[in-house]
């Protein structure tokens, strides 16, 4: 891969500058798959945070730690709908459901489609839900919007929980499950009434379940966490297992030698499914407990490791499409996996794309000594990089903390109070090119994008720009102009690489009157015609 130059100096009329592939909604290279357009599409906001998001159909239904809703646009305390902890909206508009509104008196963490897609099963720290006990555990009825009498009782927080046809399956902080010693994973039967506890029994040592997926074809669960052993193992059992769930076994995972992330300072934080592959992504506090702060994808017949996304910053949450793997993070430095380098000062980037097959090797860190995968495969980043605003609902004061997608669109979820700068509080969706209104150009504009001009030599003035890279498209053209906008350009380069690449660049303009004033204007300009312009910057020709 052959990265461009810091400074260009251009003398071809047209000049285009390619680097390592990096696809976006128009990618110049048709083997990558289109991403999402980075536009923010106007969606419910929240006052608090959102954990979990279910696409079913044309609603999103929506489980997190708030108190009220209200329309995009609108301001924190106005035009507010009372909502506990849990909502619904439209995929296709944004707005929200008005006829949904179970009461969960404590915060929902996970949420799990039934197989027949008519409930949605759920855990948390709650123990009431419209008033009624729910210890819990919940489903609610997603016609009439309220609870069923399934009714699974917990001691303790559950954090995950997912379902087939035959069993419910929680993961948590707990000890015990329907009054019954369950140490932090449980299955209930879909009837259970508080005495439909199923005989799963893993021990399950040294910290919490974070998260929980079932096989296609429900004779297996996977767990992720911090908890250091399962069943007296920890390889496999350090941080993630895979168990048979008729006897409880602990089965080979062999993606768990590469990743071991466990401990107190370390952990499997989310798992899911899409029948034939396990993703996963995690964190690690830098200490010797873990080893990967990014997502992986794994095999589901064999465990195997897939590829490896090495980079760093904890990620929170993946969701695979067809082609295309969202992630929801704070990732900073992603140099190990062909990705953007660490930046000073530090930048944080909150929403990622990669392809769903591998494209790559990773290869060792020798700069920071962060923890690496040296050799093992690794995604292609995608050009898709929206801009968001930290918010401080939580301790952690993050942005995005859950991310879900069908085929047309992709939403995030967490306590981030902006993107692209405009406030949408908490929940957002994207959507595919041929939805989206494709407005995201190049993001520096005016006397943020500096064009100096100078001349030392006679008849001739110097230009000279920054990169001005797209949120949603590597490739961009740019075009200078000597006088007027209107006439043709008298400079012209494309520059087809990622975001980190887009470096300064200079012209020479030649064969001009000495003593005469010239003015110039550079325009960024993406593949759908989004175009960017620096001020006039004039200048005396020596």
């Amino acid at each position: 891969m052959k990265p461009i130059l810091a400074a260009l100096v251009l003398v071809a009329t047209s000049l285009t500058l390619a680097t390592s592939a990096s696809a976006d909604t128009a990618p110049t290279d048709t083997d990558l798959p289109q991403t999402v357009s980075a536009d923010a599409l106007p969606t419910t906001q929240i006052d608090g945070v959102a954990w979990k998001q279910v696409i079913v159909g044309d609603t999103v239904y929506v489980g997190g730690n708030f108190t009220s809703a209200r329309p995009a646009g609108a301001a924190a305390g106005t035009d507010e709908s009372p909502r506990a902890n849990m909502l619904a909206y439209r995929l296709s508009t944004g707005e929200l459901i008005s006829g949904f509104a179970p009461k969960f008196n404590g915060q929902v963490k996970d949420m799990a489609l039934s197989p027949d897609k008519k409930l949605l099963y759920v855990a948390g720290s709650f123990t009431q839900v419209d008033g009624a006990n729910r210890y819990r555990g919940a489903a609610i009825d997603l016609a009439t919007g309220k609870a069923t009498g399934f009714r699974p009782i917990f001691n303790s927080t559950t954090n995950a929980v997912t379902a087939t046809a035959d069993a419910v399956y929680y993961g948590g902080v707990f000890t015990s499950a329907d009054k019954t010693a369950r140490t932090k994973v449980a299955a209930v039967k879909p009837s259970d009434t508080g005495t439909g506890l199923l005989p799963l029994n893993p021990t399950v040592a040294g910290g919490n379940v974070n998260d929980i997926v079932a096989s296609s074809d429900g004779s297996q669960i996977v767990i992720g966490g911090a908890f250091t052993s399962v069943n007296g193992s920890n390889k496999p059992g350090y941080g993630m297992a895979r168990i048979d769930t008729a006897s409880g076994d602990s089965l080979a995972l062999p993606v768990n030698d590469e990743i071991r992330n466990g401990g107190a300072e370390a952990a499997i934080l989310s798992l899911e499914s899409d029948g034939t592959s396990l993703y996963g992504t995690g964190y690690n506090y830098g200490g010797a407990a873990g080893n990967s702060e990014g997502s992986f994808k794994a095999d589901w017949k064999s465990g195997s490791l897939t590829w490896l996304e090495d980079c760093h910053g904890d990620t929170y949450a993946i969701w695979p499409t067809a082609k295309t793997v969202y992630q929801a993070s704070h990732k900073h430095y992603c140099g190990t996996s062909g990705g953007f380098p660490e930046s000073k000062p530090r930048s944080w980037y909150h929403a990622t794309a990669t392809t769903q097959d591998v494209r790559g090797t990773n290869i060792a860190d020798d700069k920071y000594g962060y923890a690496d995968h040296p050799g093992t495969p690794r995604p292609e980043f995608l050009e898709w990089y929206p801009k968001w605003t930290n918010g401080t609902y939580t301790s952690s004061e993050q942005a995005t903390w859950t991310v879900s997608a069908n085929d047309d669109y992709v939403v995030y979820g967490g306590e981030f109070l902006k993107v692209n700068n405009t406030p949408q509080q908490g929940l957002v969706r994207f959507a595919v090119k041929d939805i989206a209104p494709n407005k995201i150009g190049p993001k520096l504009r005016g006397a943020a994008w500096e064009l100096k001009a100078t001349s030392t030599t006679a008849g001739k003035a110097v230009l000279s720009w920054p990169g001005n890279p797209d949120k949603d498209n590597a490739a961009v053209t740019y075009k200078l102009y000597r006088g007027s906008t209107t006439a043709t350009p008298i400079k012209t380069v494309k520059v087809d690489a990622p975001f980190w690449k887009h470096s300064a660049m200079s012209f020479t303009d030649t064969a001009l009157v000495s003593g005469s004033t010239q003015k110039y204007r550079i325009a960024a300009v993406d593949p759908l015609g989004n175009k960017s312009l620096s001020d006039w910057v004039s200048i005396k020709v020596k």
